[in-house]
């Protein structure tokens, strides 16, 4: 328990430390990049890549899985979060005097669902199209910059985006060996 507590307070120290590094400069910036509808671009992006290689019909079950993915990780989040119910920084009276508010939520923070499901489209797109082009890696440019937005706007903790990110790296990873058994297939 004591190793708990611990993680749990360092955890606040760095999420203090990277908070602070904010300035009023950035914030329409990182609050811009925390909205997913400011992503649409991104996914209409990786389906045109699809459709480009893969052709419709198979773009179309791709992009129809990525959405099933996608929906299991926000359903396993709203799962966890209300397990663990641990108070968003910017709603935790240890903390929160020292954390501008740029945005209000509630709900509880433990596990980020921006972190988990960007990251799950990131990896499904890169495994899916990384043998037809170079520059899939760059589509992890997408799930870091919307997770640490959500540092730099103080509603969810560095172990928050890290346990998401992994988390959809686990989704990704089940989904991706699913579909290359009965989808990909060359």
């Amino acid at each position: 328990m004591e190793l708990l507590n611990s993680l749990i307070e360092y955890d606040k120290q760095l999420l203090l430390f990277l908070h602070s590094k904010g300035s009023i400069n950035w914030d329409n910036f990182w609050l811009f990049i925390t909205n997913p509808i400011n992503w649409i671009w991104l996914f209409l992006v990786i389906f045109f890549l699809g459709n480009k290689v893969l052709g419709l019909k198979k773009a179309l079950i791709v992009s129809t899985c990525l959405t099933l993915s996608s929906l299991f990780a926000l359903w396993l989040v709203t799962i966890i979060k209300n397990y663990v119910q641990r108070l968003r920084p910017i709603n935790d009276t240890s903390i929160n005097n020292s954390v501008r508010v740029l945005i209000e939520q509630n709900d509880f923070s433990f596990v980020s669902g921006h972190s988990t499901v960007s990251f799950t489209i990131a990896f499904l797109s890169f495994w899916i199209l990384k043998r037809y082009y170079k520059f899939t890696y760059l589509f992890f440019l997408f799930p870091i910059l919307f997770a640490y937005s959500r540092i730099y706007l103080a509603v969810h903790y560095p172990l928050d985006i890290l346990v998401g990110m992994f988390l959809g790296f686990l989704i990704s990873l089940v989904t991706y060996k699913i579909m290359s058994i009965y989808i990909l297939k060359p």
